[in-house]
C-alpha cells in the first residue's frame, strides 16, 4: 500500500460522494497497518459516518457498486478524476478479488459503534484469502448480526464474460481503424470530413480501458502487414492513453490523446505508395520523402472539419513524434522549447509499436522485450526518461504478447505483467500443438509458482521468441 492510496490531501476538494468513497477506503486500508486507536484510523471512521448520514440521510441507504469495471455511488457512475483515478481503481480490485459486487450502508450506525465497523472493515480484509470469499464474508456479517451494512453479489448480466468482454473490445478496434481509414480516404479524395465519429469512437476507447486495461492493452498486439498505416496509428493510440491513464491524466485530456494517436501519422496519405510498400531499405532521396509526413499530419488535420479550438490542441503532438527529446529528429526547427507532455508519450507509443510489428521490408519483428532494452538505451536522449520508465513499469519486463521459451520446452505468451517485486516471472498462457501443425490455447500459469517438493520454481524463462517463425499471431490468444 502506499501513501497515495489514503492520502488525506484532496479530500477538502472532492464531492461529497468522491470523500464518501475515500474514506471507507482509507478505514480499509489503514486498519491493515495501524491499531484500532490510531488517530488517522479513528479520524476516518468518523468521516465515514458523518459522511453516510449526509448523503444517505436522503434516500434511505447508501450504495457502492462495482459494474461493467466502473464505480457506482447510487445510480451515478462515479467519474475518473486527476485526484480519484488511483483510487477508484484500488477500490475496484479490493472489490474483484472478494467477488463483490458491492456494498449498500444504511445510516443508522452511529459514532457509538465505530467497534463495529472496524470489525466489518477486518472482515472484508481477512475475505481476500479465503477460497470463496463472497460466501464466506456474507456468513460472517450475518453472524455478527451487522444491521446497517448489505452485501451485494455481482450483476452476472452486467459484468459480463471474458468472451463478451472481448468481441465488445474488437469491436471497438474495427470501429477505430475504419474511422481512420474514413479520415484519410475521404481527405484524399479532397471530401469534406469530421471530427465527431472519432472523437466518439476515442470516447468508446476511454471507457473500454477503464473497464479492462489488460483487455484494451492486449488490442494493441494485433499485428497485421495489410493496412499498416491504420493499424499502427490506433495501436499507438491504445498505448499512449495507457500511459496517460497511468499518470493520472483526467478523461477529457485521455480522449484528446487518444486522438492525436490516431492522427498522428495522417500525412502518410501524401507519402507515394511505392515508398510506403518499398520491401528494402529506402534511399536518402525516398527517407526525405517520407519525413515530409509530419508535417503534412498536420496540414491534413487543419483540413478536417471542426472547431479551430478542438483541431489546435491536436496539431503540435503529430508534429513533435519524430522530434526526439533533445529535439535531434525531425523535422528540424529552431525552437528550444520542450516537446509537449503528448508529444512525448507518442513518441514512446510510436517506436515501441513500430520496432514491434511486422512490416513488408523487415519479415521478423523485434521481440517486445528487446524493443524495451533498445528504448531504455535512448532515455533522455530520444525518449523522455521519466515516460518511458512509465512505460516500461507498464508493460513489463516482458510485455503482454511476448512469446516466450520456457526451460520446461514450452512455448508460452505472455497473458499479464508480474503481480509481485520480480518483474521478470509474469503470467503466461502455454500454447500446446493442434491437430493442423500450429498452437492452441493452453492453462494459464504464474512463472512465480515454486515446485512444492524442490522449492525451485516450476519453470524458467530461456529466451524471447520471434512470433513470426512460428506464425502466431498473439492477439488470437489474448482476445
Amino acid at each position: 500500500m502506499t501513501d497515495e492510496n489514503i492520502s488525506l490531501n484532496t479530500d477538502d476538494q472532492l464531492p461529497s460522494r468522491e470523500q464518501f468513497v475515500r474514506s471507507f477506503y482509507k478505514i480499509l486500508q489503514s486498519l491493515k497497518i495501524h491499531r484500532e486507536n490510531n488517530q488517522l484510523l479513528t479520524e476516518s471512521v468518523h468521516d465515514f459516518i458523518e459522511l453516510l448520514h449526509r448523503i444517505g440521510d436522503e434516500q434511505g441507504s447508501l450504495t457502492i457498486r462495482f459494474i461493467r469495471g466502473r464505480l457506482w455511488l447510487q445510480e451515478e457512475k462515479l467519474l475518473y478524476r486527476r485526484e480519484t483515478v488511483n483510487l477508484f481503481d484500488n477500490l475496484m480490485s479490493y472489490f474483484e478479488k472478494r467477488g463483490l459486487g458491492g456494498i449498500r450502508f444504511y445510516p443508522r450506525i452511529g459514532s457509538k459503534d465505530m467497534t463495529e465497523i472496524l470489525v466489518f472493515a477486518a472482515i472484508l480484509n481477512q475475505a481476500e484469502q479465503k477460497k470463496d470469499a463472497l460466501s464466506w464474508l456474507t456468513h460472517e456479517i450475518q453472524e455478527e448480526g451487522f444491521s446497517w451494512v448489505e452485501i451485494i453479489k455481482p450483476d452476472a448480466k452486467s459484468s459480463g464474460s471474458r468472451v463478451q468482454k472481448s468481441e465488445k473490445a474488437l469491436k471497438t478496434y474495427a470501429y477505430a481503424i475504419e474511422s481512420v481509414q474514413e479520415i484519410a480516404q475521404k481527405l484524399s479524395a479532397g471530401s469534406r470530413v469530421g471530427i465527431g465519429k472519432t472523437l466518439r469512437i476515442t470516447q468508446n476507447m476511454v471507457d473500454l480501458m477503464m473497464e479492462d486495461e489488460p483487455l484494451f492493452l492486449a488490442l494493441s498486439t494485433i499485428r497485421m502487414y495489410d493496412d499498416y498505416t491504420y493499424r499502427h496509428s490506433l495501436n499507438v493510440a491504445i498505448l499512449s492513453m495507457c500511459i496517460g491513464r497511468r499518470i493520472s491524466l483526467s478523461r477529457r485530456s485521455l480522449e484528446q490523446l487518444g486522438l492525436c494517436g490516431l492522427l498522428h501519422d495522417l500525412g502518410k496519405i501524401m507519402v507515394p505508395k511505392h515508398i510506403l510498400s518499398k520491401p528494402g531499405k529506402l534511399t536518402q532521396e525516398e527517407f526525405e520523402e517520407m519525413k515530409k509526413h509530419v508535417l503534412n499530419s498536420v496540414r491534413q488535420i487543419v483540413k478536417i472539419h471542426g472547431s479551430s479550438e478542438r483541431k489546435a490542441k491536436l496539431l503540435l503532438p503529430p508534429f513533435e513524434h519524430h522530434l526526439r527529446y533533445d529535439l535531434s529528429g525531425y523535422p528540424q526547427t529552431h525552437r528550444h522549447e520542450p516537446l509537449t507532455l503528448f508529444g512525448r508519450i507518442i513518441a514512446i507509443a510510436d517506436v515501441y509499436d513500430a520496432t514491434t510489428s511486422p512490416r513488408v521490408y523487415r519479415r521478423n519483428a523485434m521481440p517486445p522485450d528487446q524493443a524495451l532494452g533498445m528504448m531504455f538505451a535512448h532515455a533522455g536522449t530520444h525518449f523522455d526518461p521519466i515516460l518511458l520508465k512509465v512505460f516500461i513499469n507498464m508493460v513489463g519486463v516482458y510485455p503482454i504478447g511476448t512469446l516466450l521459451e520456457l526451460d520446461s520446452k514450452e512455448l508460452a505468451i505472455v497473458v499479464r505483467g508480474a503481480e509481485n517485486s520480480d518483474k521478470t516471472r509474469p503470467k503466461v498462457m502455454l500454447l500446446s500443438s493442434d491437430e493442423n501443425g500450429g498452437f492452441k490455447k493452453g492453462k494459464i500459469t504464474d512463472l512465480n509458482e515454486k515446485d512444492p517438493s524442490s522449492g525451485y520454481y516450476a519453470r524458467n524463462i530461456i529466451r524471447s521468441l520471434y512470433p513470426s517463425d512460428y506464425a502466431i499471431q498473439p492477439a488470437a490468444f489474448l482476445l
